[in-house]
């Protein structure tokens, strides 16, 4: 019979509590996503247009943008 060494599973049992139940995390200052699949066609076509190098901040940017317009339509709308 085979047996895993101790130190396999608590290595295995770190990695277990590390990752996270959900892909989108907030926290108190930072948010984390963790592999999310986005099956936007548009917003996948914009960002292949763009160097892979600049699409980490490219979507930091369409997320930006895209809080501040829903900010203003809430706003728009309670008055």
């Amino acid at each position: 019979m085979d047996t895993i060494p101790s130190d396999e599973v608590k290595t295995v049992a770190a990695v277990a509590a590390a990752v996270p139940e959900r892909a989108v995390e907030v926290l108190d200052t930072t948010m984390r996503i963790h592999e999310l699949s986005i099956e936007r066609a548009s917003i996948v076509a914009y960002l292949q247009k763009i160097s892979p190098d600049k699409q980490e901040i490219a979507l930091v940017h369409l997320l930006e943008v895209g809080v501040t317009e829903l900010l203003a339509r809430r706003e728009r709308f309670q008055h």
